[in-house]
């Protein structure tokens, strides 16, 4: 287990922190200047983002992990943001070969049937917290994921700061800072989690079961005598993020479709991670799924509210997602319940029904607005779910611009 951060750790991080975000909007605005001088704003707004994008690598694997999620939503930022960061998916910054060499070592140590493992430089995959090389084992071609040096305690230290920014703003009273508090303990625990494979294995295990029974739905099967805290080893799938064609896009989008209501209506599994990154499209529509490791189990009483709340989003009964979303809430005013319901019921009414396109991203921003305005803060657990539909919808609608999330409730 990762020794938790001492103060010392902690100061250090935070002076560190400074530094490079300093230096990160000193390079911005150089790049913004020059950008501007070659072509114009649109040259500014370019050279911005890539900028940004890359001093998030450089502030380390959580701001990167933050940068990430943003990035996952061009409906929030546009496409000019969102392209920038599309970079932290799986682009994100490779590890150096020392790195590499050490990530290896410190794996094999720990599990030593790697040893018979031939891991390549061949870089499949460059996450926040790990890559991903080709190997094999004899004639078996792997994915080998490896964790990269130090990111644990780095991740830690992050995470103590947002944790202590969070107390401070509960104990000031300031508005949101129980929600804040209670989102970000949340998150941290989640994303902490990310640097243990072990617990990525599980999930990566409950994911494959979940999923098994629905056609054209694939989970890379998984080597659990290779798999250890600092390495985590799949089967190998060729071919994947090649060009399909249309048709095949869309039978994709459906499957995938099936795969998260599985997910999270059914399973109450949640893959929070499903962008263009770990959600592709191979053969004649097969989906395959990867990386677990962003992944949250919800109690029963949340999957059951989800489930009811997708259900009256499809049946246009505002009412009943008012009050699911009211009673989900931390503390929430009761004198303001009526005027909150009344509230959703205009919101759902504006964005089902005949002629409405329902949307994910502007329908869960709304919701997110009418919160904000009542106070009525929804608990982290039933909020998580639905931002990753949010980036579910996303990746589905570059497969396939029709489709809708509450299709089939």
């Amino acid at each position: 287990m990762t020794p938790a951060p001492t103060r010392a750790d902690t100061a250090r991080r935070l002076g560190a922190l400074g530094l490079i975000g300093a230096g990160t909007l000193v390079s911005a605005a150089a790049a913004a200047a020059v950008g501007l001088l070659r072509s114009g704003p649109d040259g500014a707004r370019r050279a911005v983002a890539a900028s940004v994008a890359t001093g998030l690598q450089r502030l380390g694997p959580t701001a990167a992990k933050a940068g990430q999620l943003v990035g996952s939503r061009p409906d929030m930022i546009g496409p000019v943001w969102a392209g920038a960061l599309g970079v932290l998916h799986d682009r994100a910054r490779p590890m150096t070969e020392r790195e590499r060499a050490v990530a290896l070592a410190a794996a094999e140590a720990e599990i030593p049937a790697l040893a018979a493992v031939e891991v390549t430089g061949e870089l499949l995959g460059s996450g926040t917290v790990g890559c991903v090389y080709r190997g094999a084992r004899g004639t078996e071609p792997l994915a080998v994921k490896l964790r990269r040096p130090g990111v644990e305690r780095l991740m830690a230290a992050d995470l103590r700061l947002l944790r202590a920014a969070a107390s401070l703003a509960v104990r000031r009273g300031r508005a949101g800072g129980r929600p804040l508090a209670d989102l970000v303990d949340y998150v941290s625990g989640v994303v902490l989690a990310q640097t243990d494979y072990v617990a990525e294995a599980e999930n990566h295990r409950r994911l494959a079961a979940g999923l098994a029974r629905l056609p054209g739905v694939e989970v890379p099967a998984l080597y659990p005598d290779l798999c250890g805290r600092n390495a985590l080893v799949t089967r190998y799938i060729p071919g994947l993020g090649e060009p399909m064609p249309p048709t095949a896009q869309a039978v994709a989008a459906r499957r995938a479709l099936r795969a998260v209501r599985r997910m999270v209506f059914e399973d109450g599994f949640v893959h929070c991670d499903l962008h263009p990154g770990n959600l592709y499209v191979h053969g004649n529509g097969r989906v395959v799924l990867l990386d677990a490791g962003y992944a949250v189990r919800v109690s029963e009483d949340t999957r059951s509210h989800l489930d009811r709340f997708f259900r009256a989003i499809a049946l246009g009964d505002g009412r009943t997602c008012g009050e699911i979303v009211f009673d989900t809430a931390l503390e929430p005013d009761e004198r303001r319940r009526g005027e909150f319901v009344a509230a959703m019921e205009r919101h759902v009414r504006e964005h089902t029904g005949e002629g409405n396109v329902f949307t994910m991203a502007e329908f869960g921003n709304g919701i997110f607005e009418l919160q904000t305005r009542f106070g009525v803060h929804s608990r982290a657990e039933f909020v998580f779910p639905l931002s990753a539909l949010m980036i579910a919808e996303g990746t589905l609608r570059s497969l396939m611009p029709t489709v809708e999330i509450q299709d089939g409730f």
